[in-house]
């Protein structure tokens, strides 16, 4: 595949994406990814090329192309090629790239020992570019490195007024002292779509007694350090535990029962609810 060097995409982050996963043959909560894709592109004034109905058809042709039962799709909707100006009018007309790839998954001694994570350095986005899935992803890509120049497995930002922020493409979720399960406030960061999944689940991890409930709340970074389990939640993570925060331990530095059971309701939720291209 190629793309125009002229793309807005290219010279301007002018596009929004989408990453959802299949996992044996079935595509994780695509209906919630694709509204996702058009209220990001609707935020940004993009007009899409094409319909859901027509994705979802070029979906299951590259799935049946790709000859795999495990992948992860990666959906650019971009302004288009044409001029480089910032001018979102130069364009021919908006473009659709569409990649089908095999599903990495993290490795399993990452889920038994659990992650390492630090605070990141750099600014997090203004609430309104907070909100939106588009292109220009640079301050993920400078988070991401500082993660690894740190020997780290992620970092997390945070507000200029210290509420707890995001991982570069993750959500981060936290255990209380009174047992309440804690996610950042969407006023500065994604709605990520697994993260909302799993709160529709989590009737079973309070009937199991794990927690007393599970909520959106605007809190400071520093409640990390006093948290019983921390763990980060994304598309290809699902539930993964965290057992250090800026070189402090998580409880009893293991993987805890509330980040273990969360990644089971996910996984089994991918083989029940799954969409069948």
């Amino acid at each position: 595949m190629t793309v125009p060097v002229d793309d807005h995409l290219v010279h301007r982050g002018d596009g929004v994406f989408e990453a959802f996963k299949m996992v044996d043959g079935k595509v994780f909560l695509l209906d919630e990814h694709l509204a996702r894709l058009e209220r990001s592109a609707g935020d940004i004034f993009l007009e899409l090329r094409h319909t859901k109905e027509e994705m979802i058809d070029i979906c299951k042709q590259l799935a049946e192309v790709s000859g795999l039962k495990d992948i992860l799709f990666r959906l650019y909707a971009s302004r288009g090629p044409g001029g480089f100006t910032p001018n979102p009018y130069a364009s021919v007309g908006p473009q659709l790239y569409l990649i089908a790839s095999a599903l990495r998954n993290p490795a399993p001694e990452l889920y038994e020992n659990g992650a390492k994570i630090g605070f990141s350095q750099v600014a997090i986005k203004s609430g309104g570019l907070a909100k939106v899935k588009t292109c220009n992803y640079i301050s993920n890509v400078l988070m991401a490195k500082e993660a690894v120049d740190q020997k780290l497995n992620f970092v997390v930002n945070v507000t200029e007024d210290g509420f707890l922020g995001e991982g570069p493409t993750e959500n981060i979720v936290y255990l209380n002292e009174a047992n309440e399960l804690i996610y950042s406030s969407f006023d500065h960061t994604l709605r990520g779509t697994t993260l909302l999944r799993l709160h529709e689940l989590s009737g079973e991890l309070q009937a199991q007694g794990l927690i007393t409930g599970m909520k959106e709340a605007k809190q400071s970074a520093d409640e990390l350090y006093k948290a019983k389990e921390v763990f980060m939640i994304g598309t290809t993570l699902d539930a993964l535990p965290v057992v250090e925060v800026a070189g402090q331990t998580v409880g009893d530095g293991k993987p805890g029962p509330v980040a273990k059971l969360a990644r089971e309701l996910l996984k089994k939720d991918q083989q029940e609810n799954g969409t069948v291209l």
